[in-house]
């Protein structure tokens, strides 16, 4: 069976340390993750990128200007992962990263790897997702926020084949969020929702891995109380700190 080929996204806004802890975690988890490259697409930060961009200037990064400043009327994440995708044609998989996610578990995207192979009807598979690293988010938050794992491929930490028919849809449809208006009622889809919907009338699925990823979840904009803001900053020095060591 050829070894897979990986190419990687994650887009930087104005969250530069954030990202280096990802991928500085990344590598640190994986002790064979090859080949891979890793795409990181920067909306114009203003925050300092020295540290994240000297990080990626080994062989297998890409640093690239969004093309999209930081402040856009709509979210432009989803817009710039269908141009990853479509850019980025002749890997085997698309491996997509929120800027938040911390690897917390030995070889969790050879896991992912096997377990999508391992089921026929899966198109993608999601880490599972933990607050602290260490115990999944609890399933009563899942049951009232279906969008974190359930409504959709979420892409904090998710891994998808590449097949002619995904980048079909992703290429008609795109990967940006989505209101859905219902006679009576607007439903949101967000990121990765709408495609997912699309890849079910085909017979093809999303799944939830055994593999669990710490996911800081929103530090790209401003929606944390101040106490939460604080920990999460805390965590993510205290957290890079050590992986830089």
């Amino acid at each position: 069976m050829p070894t897979p080929t990986i190419a990687a996204v994650v887009v930087n806004h104005n969250t530069s340390l954030f990202t280096e802890l990802a991928l500085r975690s990344l590598f640190a988890q994986h002790t064979a993750l090859r080949p891979v490259k890793i795409v990181v697409y920067d909306n114009d930060s203003t925050d300092d990128t020295s540290a994240l961009r000297a990080f990626a200037a080994t062989p297998g990064f890409a640093w690239v200007p969004s093309g999209f400043p930081l402040g856009t009327r709509n979210n432009s994440h989803g817009e710039i992962l269908r141009r990853f995708v479509l850019e980025h044609p002749d890997c085997s998989h698309y491996l997509f990263l929120d800027t938040d996610v911390v690897f917390v578990q030995p070889e969790t995207i050879q896991i992912m790897l096997a377990e999508l192979d391992a089921d026929p009807t899966a198109f993608g598979i999601g880490a599972r997702q933990s607050w602290d690293g260490l115990v999944p988010v609890p399933a009563e938050i899942l049951r009232a926020n279906p969008n974190i794992q359930d409504a959709r491929l979420h892409p904090c930490c998710a891994l998808v084949a590449n097949t002619a028919l995904f980048r079909t849809i992703v290429e008609a449809i795109g990967l940006s969020a989505a209101n859905y208006l219902w006679a009576e009622r607007d439903e949101y889809l967000d990121t990765f929702a709408l495609l997912t919907r699309v890849m079910r009338t085909h017979g093809l699925y999303h799944r939830i891995s055994r593999a669990l990823v710490r996911h800081f979840f929103t530090v790209s904009y401003d929606y944390d109380d101040p106490a939460t803001r604080a920990y999460k900053l805390n965590e993510r020095d205290r957290l890079l700190a050590a992986l830089r060591a």
